[in-house]
C-alpha cells in the first residue's frame, strides 16, 4: 500500500528537475544584471545632467559681472595710495561709487597694459563709469587734482614762504615755522642752518593736502640733486650757491651769467671787494636798482662794499643757469662789469676803473633819458 502513493524517482527526473532550477537561476541573475545596468544608465544620465548644471551655474556666476554702461555723472575724489595693487585700486573705486564692480575694473586692467602706468595721487572721477573709462581716468595726467606752482629764480625766502601759504591751507606763519626746522627738511650741515639759497626755483607738483615741511624738503632735496648732477663736492655746495646767487641777481641775460661769474672769481683771486649792489638790497630791499651811501655803508658781513670776499651765505634762490656759470665760469680778465640797459639787460665789461667808469656814464646817459 506504501508504495501506491510513494512517488518513483528515477535518474530521469532527477535530471529534469536540475535543468529546471539552473534554467531559473539564470533567469533571475539576467533581471539582475538588467535592472542594475537600467540603474546604472540613470545614474549616469543623472549625474550628467546635474554635472551639466553646476557647470551651467558656474558659467552664470563668472560671465555677469557687473558693470556701468557708460561714463558716469557727478563728480568724486579718489585716491590711489603708493604700493596700492590692482585689487586695492578696484576695491577703493568701487567704495567710492566709481565702478560697479571690482572684477569689472580688475578685468579691464589686465587687459590693459597702460594700467601698469598708473600713479599714486588724488584723482577727479565720475560717478557710476564703465570700468573701462574709469581706467583710462586713471591713466589721464588732467584727471589728477595736483597743486601746482612754480617758483621763480632770485627771490628772498619770504616770497617762497608765501607762495606756499597761498597755494595751501597754512598761513605764512605756519610756513616759517615748518622752515625753522631745518633737520625736518633735510637741509645739509654746511648751510649752517641757513635755508637761503637751499629752496631751488622750479615748477613742482603735490597732493592737496602736503604739509609745508614736505614741501619745503622737496625743494632742498631739488637744490642736492641739482648739485650732484654737477659733481660739486658736499664741502663746495655753499660756495656755489653763494655765488651762483650773487649771479642771479645781478645778471638780467642768460649769456651774462659765465661772464659775471667770472669777474666775481676774478675779483676773489686779487682780494678785490665784490661791491655788488645785490647784497646791499639783500640789507635793505628798496625800489630801483641803485644804493644810496647810507645803504653801502650798513654793517653786515653780507655788504660786499664793507667786507672783502663772498658773503656768509646765498642772497636768493639761484636757478639752474646761475649754478652752472658759477661751476664754470667764463674765462676772461674783467673784474668790472655794469648793465648800461636796464629794458635789454645789455651789460658792459671792463678790466680796469677807468673803462668801467666810461661804461657807468653809459647807464647815466640812459637812465636819466628813460627815467620818466
Amino acid at each position: 500500500m506504501t508504495e501506491l502513493f510513494e512517488e518513483t524517482i528515477t535518474t530521469t527526473s532527477l535530471d529534469m528537475r536540475r535543468l529546471q532550477r539552473n534554467q531559473r537561476r539564470i533567469a533571475r541573475r539576467k533581471r539582475t544584471a538588467i535592472a542594475t545596468a537600467i540603474g546604472l544608465v540613470f545614474f549616469a544620465v543623472g549625474g550628467s545632467v546635474a554635472w551639466s548644471m553646476v557647470k551651467s551655474f558656474q558659467a552664470g556666476e563668472t560671465s555677469v559681472i557687473a558693470d556701468y554702461p557708460g561714463a558716469g555723472q557727478g563728480a568724486v575724489q579718489v585716491v590711489v595710495n603708493p604700493g596700492d595693487s590692482g585689487a586695492d585700486i578696484a576695491q577703493t573705486l568701487f567704495e567710492a561709487g566709481v565702478i560697479a564692480s571690482p572684477q569689472a575694473f580688475i578685468i579691464e586692467a589686465r587687459n590693459n597694459p597702460d594700467s601698469a602706468r598708473i600713479v599714486p595721487g588724488y584723482y577727479f572721477m565720475q560717478r557710476e563709469m564703465k570700468a573701462e573709462y574709469a581706467l583710462l581716468a586713471l591713466l589721464d595726467p588732467g584727471n589728477r587734482d595736483l597743486l601746482t606752482f612754480t617758483i621763480p629764480e632770485g627771490n628772498v625766502l619770504s616770497v617762497y614762504y608765501q607762495k606756499i601759504a597761498d597755494l595751501t591751507d597754512y598761513t605764512f606763519e605756519e610756513v616759517q615755522a615748518a622752515a625753522a626746522d631745518t633737520d625736518a627738511l633735510g637741509l645739509p650741515p654746511e648751510a649752517n642752518g641757513n635755508l637761503e639759497g637751499w629752496l631751488f626755483p622750479a615748477r613742482y607738483e603735490f597732493n592737496p593736502g602736503t604739509h609745508p615741511t614736505d614741501i619745503l624738503a622737496e625743494m632742498v632735496a631739488t637744490t642736492i640733486r641739482v648739485l650732484d648732477q654737477r659733481g660739486v663736492a658736499p664741502a663746495d655746495r655753499h660756495r656755489i650757491l653763494t655765488i651762483a646767487s650773487l649771479v642771479e641777481k645781478e645778471a638780467k641775460l642768460n649769456e651774462d651769467r659765465p661772464m659775471i661769474a667770472g669777474v666775481i672769481y676774478n675779483r676773489l683771486a686779487i682780494d678785490q671787494q665784490l661791491e655788488f649792489d645785490s647784497t646791499v638790497k639783500y640789507l635793505s630791499p628798496s625800489e630801483g636798482v641803485f644804493t644810496s651811501s647810507d645803504e653801502r655803508a650798513i654793517d653786515s658781513p653780507y655788504n660786499t662794499y664793507r667786507n672783502t670776499g663772498l658773503p656768509p651765505g646765498p642772497i636768493a634762490g639761484p636757478g639752474a643757469a646761475s649754478i652752472e656759470a658759477a661751476i664754470d665760469p667764463a674765462e676772461h680778465n674783467f673784474t668790472f662789469f655794469v648793465t648800461v640797459n636796464l629794458w635789454t639787460g645789455e651789460t658792459a665789461y671792463a678790466e680796469n676803473f677807468l673803462d668801467h667808469q666810461k661804461n657807468v656814464k653809459i647807464l647815466q646817459a640812459w637812465y636819466a633819458e628813460n627815467e620818466a
